[in-house]
């Protein structure tokens, strides 16, 4: 008996605290613990800074060191057979030394013949062993379904909150850009206003990146627990009756218990401030349009000087135009390049056409163009029924190259419909959202590889690319009907 002991504190000490089976190519981190290779490799590859899942102790993940002693000892106790360390210590009753054939429901004992037959049992509801395992097993199974599906519902919650908190960003951008365009004409005079605004949407800004990395944190973590509690019950699938039935009610009591608490994606105070923050912005139009009058008052000289002081910032911030030089020649552009209206006609005949990039879309793409930094616009697209187009980006490309599926990806847009619209690259389509859009913006962060669209008429976002870019890259516009337009709107 005491060998037996011995051998099952011996299996205690092969066990992964991660996978909770016996160790498997065992490593020993900078804190002393041990671990399988592969489990501790895994946990490494979800977080930039790797903690000890027993310690918490910070963990250099090039600096995993092979046990080999561990090893060893864990291939001899793999070697034994089980079933010898089970026929005597895990069968017998403790009181009458007879073998355990049966399971007390109420109490949730092990039983011989005797105990059950004992007056503390008699009247008890009781089982026979691998038929009580049974009955549980089909209850753990359901309740490792159930958590499966709140693992699906967090995610899709994540999903959604991750797409709120960067339209929230977008947002704060497109706040940001429109207070540098309209006080650039009367900068001189409002510097103090416009540092006071452009810090406070600043600080927004920084607490949007703050509340995504928060909000991902936060059900991440509970994620993890969940997938835990789900492999720990997984695990007890796969144990004999006697250790699945062990504190059987503790188990099925924590999976029960929990509950996906899921954090608001952008707090009330952040909305309140970015509310502040426009109202303010408005109230100071309202003053501009005042003091525009009276700056007409005081001569050209004043408004000519004024206007040459701009410096290179200010004419980098430009509004957005579209560039009639790279447009499909069945465009038409307003005199402003705000605008974009497809007439066609019969190319059946024209042997010189040139093959579109795009096709068959008719193109046309925005200017200025992005090596870094962020930008935001905000496009109106209108047609007949049935009208098609597509918004988004597009790296810059040789002339007359035309793209295919097999090349690297090089456009991020959405191709929007009457009926819906599709995130799409030169590559593959995405999914199909039933989403029906009469105006759609696009927040692009360059460093961030970030591509979010959004509807500009209820700011919700709708779906947000993840990439990294190599070379400049261009807003791009494109029409499918004929008498469909596309209108900048910024």
């Amino acid at each position: 008996m005491a060998s037996l002991k011995g051998a099952s504190k011996l299996l205690e000490d092969v066990i992964c605290p991660i996978c909770m089976d016996i160790l498997q190519n065992p490593v020993t981190i900078d804190c002393g613990h041990n671990f399988c290779l592969q489990c501790i490799s895994q946990v490494g590859k979800t977080t930039e800074n790797l903690q000890c899942p027993l310690c918490k102790l910070p963990v250099n993940k090039n600096a995993f060191r092979p046990n080999k002693l561990l090893a060893s000892l864990a291939e001899k106790i793999q070697a034994m057979d089980p079933a010898e360390e089970q026929t005597e210590e895990e069968t017998r009753c403790p009181k009458h030394k007879e073998k355990i054939h049966y399971f007390c429901e109420k109490d949730k004992e092990f039983l011989c013949l005797v105990c059950r037959d004992s007056r503390d049992h008699k009247t008890h509801e009781v089982t026979v062993l691998d038929e009580a395992a049974q009955n549980y097993k089909v209850q753990i199974e359901t309740e490792v379904q159930v958590l499966g599906q709140k693992d699906k519902e967090i995610i899709k919650e994540k999903k959604k909150g991750e797409g709120a908190i960067q339209v929230f960003r977008a947002q704060v951008h497109l706040e940001k850009l429109k207070v540098l365009e309209e006080f650039k004409n009367v900068r001189q005079r409002l510097e103090e206003e416009e540092r006071f605004l452009l810090s406070r949407l600043s600080w927004l800004e920084q607490e949007g990146v703050k509340q995504i990395e928060e909000y991902v944190t936060d059900t991440e973590g509970q994620l993890t627990t969940l997938r835990e509690l789900t492999g720990s019950l997984k695990n007890r699938l796969q144990a004999p009756s006697m250790e699945l039935l062990e504190g059987i009610n503790d188990v099925l009591g924590r999976s029960k218990e929990f509950q996906f608490h899921n954090p608001i994606p952008v707090p009330m105070n952040l909305e309140k401030k970015i509310s502040e923050a426009k109202a303010r912005h408005e109230f100071i139009i309202e003053s501009l349009k005042k003091l525009t009058d009276n700056l007409q008052t005081e001569g050209k000289e004043d408004k000519s000087a004024f206007l040459n002081n701009l410096n290179k910032k200010d004419k980098e911030n430009l509004p957005m135009t579209l560039d009639s030089t790279s447009a499909d020649p069945n465009l038409t552009f307003s005199q402003d390049l705000k605008k974009a209206s497809l007439y066609l006609v019969d190319t059946t005949l024209n042997t010189q056409a040139k093959p579109r990039q795009f096709y068959p879309f008719h193109c046309v793409r925005g200017s200025p163009g992005l090596f870094s930094g962020r930008v935001v616009w905000e496009v109106e697209i209108q047609g007949p029924p049935g009208m098609l187009g597509i918004v988004g980006v597009v790296a810059e490309l040789p002339h007359g190259f035309k793209i295919h599926n097999s090349e690297p990806c090089c456009l991020w847009a959405l191709r929007i419909s009457s009926s819906g619209c599709q995130p799409i690259t030169n590559c593959s389509i995405q999914e199909n959202l039933p989403i029906r859009l009469r105006k759609v913006g696009v927040y692009v962060d360059y460093d961030r590889g970030d591509v979010v669209f959004y509807d500009a008429i209820t700011n919700k976002h709708i779906y947000t690319f993840q990439t990294s870019f190599n070379k400049q890259v261009f807003p791009l516009f494109g029409l499918l009907a004929a008498r469909s337009s596309i209108t900048l709107s910024l």
